[in-house]
């Protein structure tokens, strides 16, 4: 691999990183799981009534599908960076992202990403 295709490669990783450090990504998470957990809870109580059961289930529905879509939106957007710097690779994008399935340019991705997510929380905390 060339060097400019690690260069891009690395500031592909550090963007989406960035991105997705300041994305409510895990809030959406944790919402779309408790209005499941508690929609199990529901259906699994002897003590509530059918009736309320009725009435609880769309509204648990409706989060889980919302905070889903959401969290679709979020990733879509943490993963813009990537294909916008593949908008400057000379080969094109299709070199790109087919670069992007390789196992070396994966593994890169995840420790680059890794790497600097380490770094900015030391450097938060610090």
């Amino acid at each position: 691999m060339e060097l400019a295709h690690w260069l891009r490669l690395l500031v592909a990783a550090g963007l989406a990183s960035e991105v997705f450090m300041r994305l409510p990504i895990l809030p959406t998470l944790r919402k779309a799981g408790l209005a499941a957990t508690k929609s199990q809870r529901l259906l699994r109580s002897k003590r509530i009534s059918d009736h309320w059961k009725e009435r609880m289930l769309p509204r648990y529905a409706l989060s889980i599908g919302v905070n889903s879509l959401m969290f679709f939106g979020l990733l879509c957007l943490v993963v813009a960076p990537v294909i916008l710097v593949g908008l400057t690779d000379p080969a094109g994008i299709d070199a790109w992202l087919a670069g992007l399935m390789t196992a070396p340019d994966l593994i890169g991705l995840f420790v680059v990403s890794l790497a600097y997510i380490a770094l900015r929380a030391r450097l938060k905390r610090g």
